[in-house]
């Protein structure tokens, strides 16, 4: 007889069920990464507007402020461009859990012009999600 017996169903639908929820739940760390990568690419490509998205400023701004962290967002990127030339590669070397909502992910920039740039990162969970912590 088989070790399962009469409910052998039972397992392999557990079974299943486990296997469909590991594989579509990233460790913390890698969804933190996977929403740094994303992030930068949006504010590398110009989308200033959409980078905004990632980011957790700790609370609502109001339009001026708004307004005025968009304006400093695109003279950065501009400066940046003009120094380091386009962004063409962003990888996530390791992310570091420290609790359950708090995560700094380290990543190496590569620019046009040969030169990569080592940077970290603090990510917080905002509900489900991961964003860029900007204040302390």
């Amino acid at each position: 007889m088989c070790m399962f017996g009469r409910n052998k169903s039972k397992y392999i639908v557990l079974l299943l069920l486990f296997t469909a929820c590991w594989s579509k739940n990233e460790l913390p760390e890698d969804q933190a990464k996977a929403t740094l990568r994303k992030a930068l690419s949006t504010l590398h490509s110009g989308n200033v507007e959409g980078y905004m998205q990632y980011v957790d400023f700790g609370g609502e701004m109001d339009s001026v402020q708004r307004a005025m962290m968009l304006y400093v967002l695109k003279q950065h990127q501009d400066l940046r461009a003009q120094q380091k030339g386009t962004l063409i590669g962003i990888e996530a070397i390791d992310a570091e859990m420290q609790g359950d909502t708090v995560c700094t992910v380290f990543c190496q920039l590569t620019f046009a012009d040969s030169t990569a740039e080592l940077i970290s990162q603090k990510m917080v969970r905002v509900g489900e999600d991961w964003k860029i912590r900007v204040r302390n």
